[in-house]
């Protein structure tokens, strides 16, 4: 059987008709993306053929589209033995069918049972075609998602198999004799084993004889080995007391309780001074980092100011009328640079001088632990006024980070507006000869030079009247939005209460110097504040305050005669006036560079918004640096880095003192070692109980005589057995002849079907080497045989079942077709667990069969079948 064109119209989503044609006697294919139809087109082929045209059940009613009251219709062309074949079929409204061949033309119920005969089908039931009416050929057209299926064929599709295979070798070896052998064998051996192999009748009943003798038996020689067991519990437990009286009086014990309590005690002063060591750390470190941020936060404004400096340069390199005045000025810039470095390298060598000064006085102030105390106090109250101070500026004042960042925004919107609004503003140049009368522009008097028209002025000529300048109406919007920026920027200050965008940073400035000294203000308090293990003060003001109140202050001449510091300080006092001396002759020198740079008319909006971004970050980088010193901020992290180095290695010594004294542990062997007594102790009389028990235990049991009634039950278990050995041989026996008439039944199946293994075992050696597939009288692929063993086919992995169930199709088509049955073979969406090699050879082996049968693929992986040599279908608008 060969389909030669299809035609479906009002089925599920097909509400327009659709065709797909085409077809050739060989391999088609229907490659179509997901939701195109494809399942609905084997579907709609299905029905043409196996469905009842007048019937209504759910499954015809699902034919409709959703919500259509439609009548769904399908029309086939098709060709069996050669003839051609014409069949339309309509179903629910006005159902009909027509079949026109060879024949002549066939209408109604005559048309179906015509397609019947020659298509080798049974009669659709009231629900709908089934696997059991749809014959061969719904076996050999496989829906979506039943290609992996190895069910055996339904009762039509396995009858036309079985006439075929009939015809191949003749009558099946067997009959009705072997089946009534058969059936008496079983029927003996029921007597014995149900049908599932459970003991049954007087097997059950001598099994259960033997297994209440052996319980019996067993129960005695439980009973016996009771009271051995009792005897030896006893010893044991007599043992056991002997040994708990030893250890309970063990000295050991007692000393190895002292040393314990030592070790803990030893163990918990390291910890604490571990700890005490460990918070210094945490303080130093806290320092360091906070002076390190600060740090990085100052590179980052120099970065910055480099960056807006070098876009300065490259705006003021346009202005060439001004090279050689820009040139002289980076001169005395690089030159105030340079005096500013040699500046900065003598205040370090300054600075490296005083620290060490500083150091040989702390070595000092060590040895002079009140006087110290005092000088902390002191300093350590100074810290908390100024805290106190900063922590009030802070309060008061509203230009924190977000406002600064807020300011720099509206400052920059302003100057963006002000730069679009000039850009698009007319010049007026003026140029006045000598002795000229006073010309006045809004009021003011005229002066030369150039003048940017960016909003309506007024020009007064006395003896001549007045001109009046507007700007063209193009740059209105521009001005709307620099009056914007103005307007936020202003309301911005008045909320900050500042007049002016200067103030407004200054105060901002000035508070997050306030924030950083404050940190820094807080760091040194309670670095002050250290605890002081040579008095016993802990760390703290408080504590500070409280240790030394009502203690007299030792004689200043006493702390000062130790430490003579005049030497150091007066070189750095003079390296420090260098410094601030060279850097403002720099800072002169950057100031005239601007001056020189903003003379640049051609560039003036961009070198003015450069110029404002540079000087921004300069003066925030000069007040951050006025209010610490890059010297001074490099001096007190090397102090503060010091000061953890010195921390780190007194919380490493406290830790390596600690080691190997773990409080805990010595805690837990003390622990374990008093409750290991007291358990001991607590045994004591439990164990004098269960002594007691076992001797009245072993004086009941003995006299009982256990062994004697142990013999007894042997004996009894002994004869049930021999029974019960007696009857398992009888039906052995019965099952062994069984086992021998149903092996000849199979090997006469085996025979039988010979043509179906014969056709299929040149598939499976190709898809699985070496490999063999046996099927059981209900025409199902029932095992797999490769290297020897055997598989079950239901067992294999999906992939393998989905392909053996596919060859099994083709060796049934091929069976048929070489009886002249007709025969085609359909797959919708199959192969999808196939791997890449596998599914290569499945598609040679649908090829090489396409030469005998029609095969349709359908599939929406058109990479899949891109190499596929077939017929391309596609379903088309009719």
């Amino acid at each position: 059987m060969r389909v030669r064109r299809l035609r479906i119209e009002n089925f599920r989503k097909f509400r327009a008709p659709v065709v797909v044609d085409g077809f050739t006697d060989g391999l088609n294919l229907v490659c179509e993306p997901n939701e195109t139809g494809k399942s609905t087109v084997l579907d709609a082929l299905r029905a043409a053929l196996f469905e009842r045209h007048s019937a209504k059940s759910d499954r015809i009613r699902s034919f409709r589209p959703q919500g259509d009251e439609v009548a769904p219709s399908v029309e086939l062309a098709f060709d069996v033995n050669g003839e051609e074949w014409r069949l339309t079929k309509r179903f629910l409204l006005s159902p009909s069918v027509t079949l026109e061949g060879p024949e002549g033309r066939f209408a109604s119920d005559a048309a179906e049972e015509k397609l019947q005969g020659l298509l080798g089908f049974a009669r659709a039931g009231n629900r709908g075609a089934d696997d059991d009416s749809r014959g061969a050929l719904g076996l050999l057209w496989v829906e979506q998602g039943q290609s992996f299926l190895l069910g055996s064929p339904g009762e039509t599709a396995r009858r036309t198999l079985e006439e075929a295979l009939a015809g191949e070798i003749g009558a099946v070896t067997g009959g009705r004799r072997a089946k009534a052998v058969v059936a008496q064998v079983e029927k003996a051996l029921a007597d014995f084993y149900t049908a599932t192999g459970r003991p049954t009748g007087r097997l059950k009943q001598a099994e259960a004889a033997e297994a209440a003798a052996r319980a019996a038996a067993t129960e005695r020689a439980r009973e016996l080995e009771q009271f051995e067991g009792v005897l030896e519990q006893l010893e044991y437990k007599r043992n056991e007391r002997r040994r708990l009286v030893r250890d309970i009086e063990d000295p050991q014990t007692d000393a190895d309780l002292k040393k314990l309590d030592e070790d803990i005690a030893r163990a918990r002063a390291a910890g604490q001074a571990l700890e005490i060591a460990t918070l210094a750390v945490r303080e130093q470190s806290a320092r360091r980092s906070a002076l390190e941020e600060r740090r990085v936060g100052r590179d980052k404004l120099a970065v910055q100011l480099q960056a807006a400096e070098t876009k300065v340069a490259g705006a003021a390199e346009a202005v060439s009328a001004h090279a050689e005045v820009i040139g002289r000025v980076r001169s005395s810039e690089r030159t105030a640079a340079l005096a500013l470095e040699t500046a900065r390298s003598a205040l370090r060598e300054a600075e490296t001088r005083r620290d060490q000064s500083v150091a040989e006085r702390a070595a000092a102030e060590r040895r002079l632990a009140l006087a110290s105390a005092f000088a902390r106090l002191d300093r350590a109250e100074a810290h908390a006024a100024h805290i106190r101070e900063r922590e009030a500026r802070i309060a008061a004042s509203r230009m924190d980070s977000a406002a600064m960042d807020r300011l720099r925004q509206l400052e920059d919107a302003e100057s963006a507006a002000r730069a679009q609004a000039e850009a698009g503003a007319a010049t007026l140049t003026v140029t006045l000869e000598p002795g000229a009368p006073q010309i006045l522009l809004d009021g003011t008097p005229l002066t030369e030079g150039a003048i940017r028209l960016s909003r309506p002025r007024s020009l007064s000529i006395p003896g001549v009247g007045t001109i009046a300048f507007a700007p063209p109406p193009s740059g209105e919007p521009a001005l709307a939005r620099l009056r914007a920026a103005r307007r936020d920027l202003a309301d911005f200050l008045a909320g900050v209460g500042h007049d002016t965008p200067q103030a407004a940073r200054a105060a901002g400035r000035a508070r997050a110097i306030d924030e950083a000294e404050l940190l820094g203000l807080r760091t040194r308090l309670k670095a002050e504040c250290p605890a002081d293990a040579a008095l016993g003060i802990p760390a703290g003001l408080d504590p500070l305050r409280g240790a030394l109140a009502g203690v007299e202050r030792p004689a200043p001449e006493t702390k000062d005669a130790a430490f003579p510091a005049a030497d150091v300080e007066t070189p750095y006092r003079a390296a420090r006036a260098a410094e601030t001396e060279a850097a403002a002759r720099r800072e002169a020198a950057l100031e005239s560079l601007k001056a020189g740079e903003l003379k640049e008319v051609a560039l003036a909006a961009a070198l003015e918004r450069a110029e404002a971004e540079r000087a921004r970050l300069a003066a925030d980088l000069s007040a951050d640096r006025a209010a610490l010193a890059d010297a001074d901020l490099e001096a007190a992290l090397e102090e503060a880095r010091a000061a953890e180095a010195r921390a780190l290695v007194d919380c490493d010594t406290a830790r390596r003192a600690a080691e190997g004294l773990d409080a805990d542990g010595f805690i837990r062997r003390r622990d374990a070692l008093r409750k290991r007594r007291d358990t001991l102790q607590s045994q004591l009389p439990e164990l004098a109980g269960a002594v007691a028990r076992l001797e009245e235990q072993a004086r009941t049991l003995g006299g009982e005589g256990p062994a004697s009634r142990k013999a007894a039950a042997d004996e009894e278990a002994e004869a049930a057995a021999a029974a019960l050995a007696r009857l398992r041989s009888e039906a052995d026996t019965l099952a062994l002849l069984l086992k021998v008439l149903k092996e000849a039944q199979q090997d006469a199946a085996r025979r039988y079907l010979a043509p179906v293994t014969r056709r299929i075992e040149p598939y499976v050696r190709r898809l699985l080497p070496s490999a063999s597939l046996s099927f059981g009288e209900d025409l199902k692929p029932q095992l797999l045989t490769r290297a020897g063993r055997e598989e079950a086919a239901e067992m294999l992995s999906k992939g393998t079942q989905e392909q053996i169930a596919i060859l099994t199709r083709l060796a049934f088509a091929d069976l048929l077709i070489d009886k002249g049955q007709p025969a085609s073979l359909v797959l919708d969406d199959a192969l999808v667990f196939a791997d890449d090699d596998r599914f290569d050879t499945m598609m040679e082996i649908l090829a090489e069969a396409s030469d005998r049968m029609q095969v349709l693929v359908l599939s929406c992986r058109a990479s899949a079948y891109r190499a596929l040599s077939a017929t391309r279908l596609s379903i088309r608008p009719a």
